[in-house]
């Protein structure tokens, strides 16, 4: 080989060469294809596996949420974890059933698993505790009474007690008073009755024969009792310590009831009582023991004993009444001495009727500034003066 065909043979390699070397440094390198196909793969599975993380967990805290709100928002049910199994079903009876049946509502079974129920500790409940036990108290009246009498009255069409004629409840729906008028009264006043422990004003006019028979033992129950009246009725004696209980009583009215007896109960005399009126039943004359009461003499204002049939004499002590504007004692037997001095208060005097009764007036009773009415025709009275008449 030539040494000019040598010399160009490797500048031609050379130059190939050089001209390889440059390819080599301008072309990137590339990784192999597979290779790059398990990368994307790879990193398309890690992504979906956290998109799936991200879906799980928003679903669970969703979940989460929705129990929270649900518990924070439920209403209250009848039932509560103090109250016994009976007692969830009785409130529950009358909360969901009551309403659409109040008729067949079980008060002889739920009315005492009720009333032991301690509200202090069923403050969710005790609303609709006391609704039941005071539904339950009215309509045992209902169910003794005349019932077409006491149908017209509109009782038991419905729970809504407040609502019933002859019933007014207070301001937290409590029954405060009762009223119960012939022909819409019991044939007896029922023991439930006392299961209106909130009642205030008890109205009981009665048709004679009915009410008849004795007052309910639970009749004590009703303590804040600041107003009873009973009229004509055949109701017996009243116990001798009932007002022990019911020490609220400012008012007792007692009109036509024969057989309740002639005397009045002992208790009587303990309480602070602002008006008594006893008319047409008779009576064993009470003023002497009335009148040496030392509540009485401070707090009555009313005492009204007409048509009686008192006997003996009006007591000196009748002055001791230091409140007492209204005396009224006719129609009735009162005999002499007549007393040297009346209540300086008083303002009405009435003594008609009493045909037995004489004697002169006193003059304080004549110079009285506050005396607007004295009454004493067929009477034995003389010394007529002032405002007082004899005709």
């Amino acid at each position: 080989m030539s040494s000019k065909f040598r010399e160009d043979f490797d500048t031609s390699r050379f130059t190939k060469f050089l001209f390889d070397m440059r390819i080599q440094e301008e072309l990137p390198e590339w990784p192999p294809l597979h290779v790059q196909k398990r990368k994307s793969r790879r990193t398309r599975i890690i992504l979906l596996l956290c998109l799936l993380i991200i879906v799980l967990l928003f679903l669970i805290a969703n979940v989460i949420f929705l129990n929270i709100r649900v518990l924070s928002v439920q209403p209250a049910t009848p039932s509560s974890t103090s109250l016994s199994v009976n007692a969830q079903q009785c409130l529950s009876q009358y909360t969901l059933n009551a309403p659409s049946s109040p008729s067949s509502y079980p008060c002889s079974t739920c009315l005492p698993i009720l009333q032991a129920v301690p509200l202090s500790s069923n403050s969710q409940n005790a609303q609709q505790i006391i609704n039941a036990i005071q539904f339950c108290g009215l309509r045992a009246i209902f169910d003794t009474a005349n019932s077409q009498g006491q149908a017209s009255l509109g009782w038991v069409n419905d729970v809504k007690f407040c609502a019933w004629n002859g019933v007014t409840c207070d301001s937290s729906g409590s029954v405060a008073n009762l009223q119960l008028t012939f022909p819409g009264v019991p044939s007896s006043l029922p023991n439930e009755l006392g299961a209106l422990t909130g009642l205030k004003s008890l109205q009981v006019i009665g048709g004679n024969s009915i009410p008849a028979g004795a007052l309910p033992s639970s009749f004590t129950n009703l303590t804040d009792l600041s107003n009873l009246h009973i009229e004509a009725t055949s109701i017996t004696q009243l116990p001798d310590n009932l007002f022990s209980s019911l020490t609220a009583i400012t008012t007792l009215t007692l009109i036509r009831n024969p057989t309740m007896g002639s005397s009045l109960p002992s208790s009587l005399t303990q309480l602070p009582l602002q008006n008594l009126v006893i008319n047409s039943q008779s009576l064993t004359n009470p003023l002497p023991t009335l009148s040496s009461s030392p509540a009485f003499q401070a707090s009555l204002k009313l005492l009204d004993l007409s048509s009686t049939s008192l006997t003996g004499s009006i007591p000196n002590t009748i002055s001791s009444f230091a409140s007492l504007t209204q005396l009224l004692l006719s129609n009735n037997n009162l005999q002499p001495p007549f007393p040297s001095n009346f209540p300086p208060s008083l303002q009405i005097l009435n003594l008609q009727n009493n045909t037995g009764l004489s004697g002169t007036l006193p003059s304080s009773l004549c110079n009285s500034t506050l005396l607007t009415s004295c009454e004493l025709g067929s009477t034995g009275l003389i010394g007529g003066c002032g405002l007082c008449q004899f005709s």
